[in-house]
């Protein structure tokens, strides 16, 4: 029992400096022998823990996704009403974000695969964690439509494909300067710029 125990906290130990490691410098420009000097572990035991730098990649994503979608859920879930919700589920999404700061290259920016043998699968990875986020907000459209509303499936992937690609260009641009606002101040303003959209949208 001990060891299994010791081996998940190895294995934690691999993600995250691995997660950090891919986030600074690209699939490409990452080594098992990085990762491996800076866990303080032999390369073998990586290789024998995740097959391949690919697979290594890889189990990086999931370990993100798994994290991301766990926080933005239960913001959500916890909100008093579906108005409040939108508000939670983007201050979790950006300060999850801040939290980790690799995680959005890792995670989402594609443009860091380049030509790498992981970008297959790795693309399809990151694919599946926006889509699982779609079908997050997609929900909360859902639960939000008045009683006796029949829902619009066309409608409400528009919804949520649109906040989906508003939350990350605004990850995006928030990377990219010095002083970006608050998780709360990119929130509030985002909800307050859809939450008219949706409420035309379940009067309709």
């Amino acid at each position: 029992m001990k060891r299994r125990r010791d081996r998940r906290a190895r294995e934690r130990e691999i993600l995250e400096a691995a997660e950090r490691i891919f986030g600074e410098r690209g699939y490409q420009g990452t080594s098992m022998d990085d990762v491996a000097a800076q866990v303080g572990v032999s390369k073998p035991l990586i290789y024998q823990y995740y097959g391949s730098k690919d697979g290594l990649f890889l189990a990086c994503l999931a370990r993100l996704r798994i994290q991301l979608l766990d926080t933005v859920s239960d913001a959500v879930m916890a909100a008093p009403d579906a108005e409040d919700a939108l508000y939670a589920g983007f201050v979790a999404w950006f300060e999850f974000l801040d939290d980790h700061p690799q995680a959005w290259s890792v995670l989402i920016d594609e443009g860091m695969l380049g030509m790498s043998p992981a970008a297959g699968p790795a693309a399809a990875a990151t694919d599946e964690v926006r889509a699982a986020f779609i079908e997050l907000i997609a929900a909360m459209v859902r639960m939000n439509l008045p009683p006796g509303r029949t829902a619009d499936e066309d409608e409400i992937q528009i919804v949520a494909q649109s906040i989906s690609g508003a939350t990350e260009r605004l990850a995006i641009w928030r990377s990219r300067i010095p002083a970006p606002p608050s998780p709360e101040k990119v929130a509030r303003t985002l909800q307050d710029l859809l939450w008219q959209g949706l409420q035309t949208l379940r009067n309709t």
